[in-house]
């Protein structure tokens, strides 16, 4: 069997995964003092060795670091224990990246933990990947918008400010009156413009913080934030008003439409965020029957009467 010889050292630097060796106290600023880097975590920060020697990791976090995961790392260090997690850092000029990083403790001779060991691979294309996909799971492909499961989400949570702080806030619900026919007369291709352009005009007349979601095939729903009944209404007409004089231009052709809309507001009796929604569902349901292209509210009165 041929003998060979080889320095561990020389491994580490020349690593394609980052390896950064701290001492192991203090751990508060300014410490932990990083000791040693390899030539991979140049590669990726921008940092040279002589630049991060005798600073801190913390070089590399901002306020886009996520502070539950640094106080995680921050526990673990505390503990002397091996810690394992994702974690957002920046390089040097302000690129973010992903890590998937690893923290293991160093024991000298007596056992005593002296110094950590971080081994770092940069992880920001899978990332970047799991983020695309989480997003798309939550938007409505063709407009962009929130889809119904992800508006749910935003629902959940907005009843639960509410039963906090009792800050009032309305619901849109909003259907494309006969839209079947644009459909059959202009195809589909056209429809889906149409719904694409009708989703860009929430932006004319509603707030950049008030959320909007596809949530059928010409269906969509808006949560008016901090918002009463009678502000609500006045939004909603306005916005009926603007799509009546409005017409969307397909295939050099002028296609004029109409919306029904049904309101309603979140009241101290509702017991779940579906009780605003189901209010609105039925206000729609009234104005569709009343001849559309109108605007119409149900209130918890009218649900209790």
């Amino acid at each position: 069997m041929s003998e060979f010889h080889f320095d561990f050292k020389d491994i580490v630097e020349e690593a394609q995964d980052v390896v950064i060796v701290t001492n192991a106290s203090p751990l508060e600023e300014p410490g932990p003092e990083i000791v040693y880097v390899n030539k991979a975590f140049t590669r990726l920060t921008g940092y040279t060795a002589e630049e991060a020697i005798g600073k801190s990791p913390r070089i590399l976090q901002s306020v886009g670091t996520d502070k539950k995961t640094s106080d995680l790392i921050h526990d673990a260090l505390i503990k002397k224990q091996h810690i394992r997690t994702t974690i957002k850092n920046y390089s040097k000029t302000g690129i973010e990246y992903w890590l998937d990083l690893s923290i293991l403790p160093l024991k000298n001779a007596a056992g005593e933990v002296t110094h950590f060991a971080a081994i770092e691979r940069d992880v920001t294309e899978q990332k970047d990947l799991e983020m695309r996909l989480d997003e798309l799971s939550k938007t409505d492909g063709l407009t962009g918008l929130l889809n119904r499961r992800a508006f749910d989400e935003v629902m959940i949570h907005e009843f639960a400010r509410f039963t906090r702080t009792q800050n009032a806030y309305s619901l849109l619900m909003i259907d494309i009156d006969h839209f079947k026919k644009v459909n059959d007369t202009y195809g589909h291709a056209a429809g889906d413009l149409v719904l694409k352009q009708l989703s860009d005009s929430f932006e004319v007349i509603f707030r950049s913080y008030d959320r909007a979601a596809r949530v059928g095939g010409e269906e969509f729903c808006i949560l008016l934030h901090h918002t009463t009944l009678e502000h609500a209404l006045v939004s909603a007409i306005r916005f009926r008003q603007t799509v009546q004089k409005s017409s969307f231009t397909i295939a050099d052709e002028d296609i004029r439409i109409t919306v029904s809309i049904g309101l309603s507001e979140v009241t101290a009796s509702d017991l779940s965020f579906t009780d605003v929604i189901e209010r609105a569902d039925k206000a729609l349901s009234k104005a569709k029957n009343n001849g559309r292209d109108q605007v119409q509210i149900y209130t918890a009165r009218q649900t209790s009467a």
